[in-house]
């Protein structure tokens, strides 16, 4: 999808892995303002991803 960053790893598999830390963080933490944000940053994460899945190919 996208160019691999200095570590090697696309864009999509570093949001995916946000997205999986604040889906964690809706589970584990006992602060509601933590799981509150948790779960739009969650939800914004997944909509991003969608976006970058729907945009098609990287341009050349």
């Amino acid at each position: 999808m996208s160019d691999p960053g200095p570590a090697g790893l696309s864009t999509e598999a570093l949001l995916e892995a946000a997205r999986r830390a604040a889906d964690r963080l809706i589970y584990v933490s006992r602060d509601p303002d933590v799981r509150r944000e948790a779960v739009n940053a969650a939800q914004a994460i997944t909509r991003l991803l969608n976006a970058l899945r729907n945009s098609g190919p990287p341009p050349a």
